[in-house]
């Protein structure tokens, strides 16, 4: 087999080669090949099928495509100049299996730029899904066993409301199923066919792209040809799904992280996941956080690698969209798929420390909101005015250095006096009952709140959506294996 390369005069210089080609055929040989060896078997097939190609012809080349299938990416390990490319490489060998007349015939209204980036992305987008699901779902358990955990929570990193672990991880649940959503919607952009766009205005034989298209288990086809070999939304869109995934991640490693150490006291991970000193023989690190953080960082940055690539690029067929811009989202799917095995590993390693958690959450009038309902509830003062008398009563606790449980009716009308003129009379069990963060959560059972029948009922929609998940990544991977079952009888309908 020639290369086509009459328009040069000369071969590949060493420099382009050491740069350019050397590095892109070793990429596509780790990540295309049998991507490549499924789009043939597909392309071939439709040829025969339309007869395009006679199905002798087309009975050679499937041969041929099949045995390189069975040798497997490493019949190409060589790295030849004058092939250029990887997608020259492969159909050198199959001219070696078939013949140049068979082999040539490959080509037929095709040119480089094939959905074989597609054809990874959807696979790696559904192995992160599974990870996601596994990973959601080991939450939504933990939320189930700790919904009746009452623990601290913060805003700008001072004591807020109250809250259980269950109600706090079910806000992170939330948020990853979102996550979910945005993957699921890049992959329905991943999952479009452009084979039959050649090289931007498709061919003059008659090909069938639908049937392409089902046989390797596409959605669907991208219809405008030349948005096949200029658009790289698809890739983005996964970049960004993946930035957003590892967003959410990695804000939950912050805040176990802040739990896990000596001075909140909150959780404690299991040995198998900590890591030790050098030095200092008392260290027990929570090292898989600060991992997770950092692969957090690393998904901004390949997501931006990604946008940057294409930003500004002339909508064509350009290295920048065939090549350049695909190893960043690789690495994302790499990184994320590390975390969420270690994120969730970790998880379920850890050990909540509930008694810490309630003393915390009683500490720093945290529950003061609830007192400040209680005064507008049982007396004549408008919310605002109770929250004024409440806010008063705090201070005058911080100052004589007494803690929320020490509080009493006396000092509530002391505070009211100060600043209304006239005492509040409440008895002091309810004055207690509204600084109780146990009776706090019990009381805010708002739809999505932190009391048990308003987490019962989020953890029941939780565990729905994640049966939907789970139903949703089983249609597409069943879809994928029909389309592969199909392509094969075909093939070997052909093949005989």
């Amino acid at each position: 087999m020639t290369i086509s390369r009459e328009r040069l005069q000369q071969a590949p210089g060493q420099v382009y080669t050491d740069t350019i080609l050397e590095p892109s055929f070793r990429f596509m040989q780790q990540h295309y090949f049998a991507q490549l060896t499924e789009t043939n078997k597909a392309w071939v097939t439709m040829l025969a099928e339309t007869g395009i190609v006679p199905r002798d012809r087309a009975r050679q080349l499937l041969a041929a495509v099949l045995a390189l299938e069975a040798e497997g990416p490493d019949a190409i390990a060589e790295f030849n100049p004058a092939y250029e490319y990887f997608y020259s490489h492969v159909e050198a060998k199959l001219t070696e299996h078939a013949g140049e007349e068979a082999a040539g015939e490959v080509n037929i209204g095709r040119t480089r730029p094939e959905p074989l980036t597609r054809l990874v992305l959807r696979e790696r987008i559904l192995d992160v899904t599974e990870l996601l699901n596994g990973f959601t779902r080991t939450l939504v358990d933990i939320a189930d066993r700790e919904k009746d955990t009452v623990m601290p929570q913060w805003t700008h990193f001072q004591p807020a409301q109250p809250s259980t672990v269950g109600h706090y991880l079910l806000g992170i649940v939330s948020a990853l199923d979102r996550d979910h959503e945005r993957l699921v919607a890049a992959y329905r952009n991943v999952n479009q066919c452009t084979l039959g766009c050649g090289a931007l205005a498709g061919t003059s034989y008659s090909v069938d792209r639908a049937l392409v298209a089902e046989l390797l288990g596409f959605d669907g086809v991208r219809e405008n040809t030349i948005d096949c070999v200029s658009s790289g939304d698809y890739a983005l869109e996964t970049s960004a799904a993946l930035a957003n995934l590892m967003v959410t991640a990695s804000r939950l490693a912050q805040d176990l992280y802040m739990w896990h150490t000596d001075e909140f006291g909150l959780v404690e991970i299991g040995d198998e996941f900590a890591g030790s000193s050098s030095m200092m023989p008392q260290k027990k690190n929570a090292y898989p956080f600060e991992y997770v953080r950092a692969r957090g960082a690393h998904a901004i940055g390949e997501m931006t690698s990604a946008f940057g690539t294409l930003h500004n690029t002339n909508f064509q067929d350009l290295k920048d969209v065939e090549e350049e811009m695909v190893p960043p989202v690789l690495r994302s799917l790499d990184d994320t798929e590390r975390a969420l095995r270690l994120l969730d590993g970790t998880v379920r390693s850890m050990t909540i420390h509930r008694d810490r958690m309630l003393d915390r959450a009683a500490a720093g009038f945290a529950t003061a909101t609830e007192l400040a309902a209680v005064v507008r509830r049982e007396t004549d003062l408008d919310a605002r005015t109770a929250h004024r008398v409440v806010g008063h009563l705090v201070l005058l606790a911080v100052q004589s250095e007494r803690d929320p449980a020490d509080v009493d009716a006396a000092l509530l009308a002391t505070a009211a006096r100060d600043v209304l003129g006239r005492a509040i009379e409440l008895p002091d069990d309810v004055v207690h009952s509204a600084l109780d963060p146990t009776a706090f959560v019990a009381a805010h059972a708002v739809v999505g709140g932190p009391a048990r029948s308003s987490v019962d009922a989020a953890l029941s929609d939780a565990r729905r959506r994640l049966a939907d998940h789970a139903a949703w990544l089983d249609d597409r991977r069943t879809q994928l294996a029909s389309a592969t079952k199909e392509r094969n009888a075909r093939v070997a309908s052909i093949v005989g």
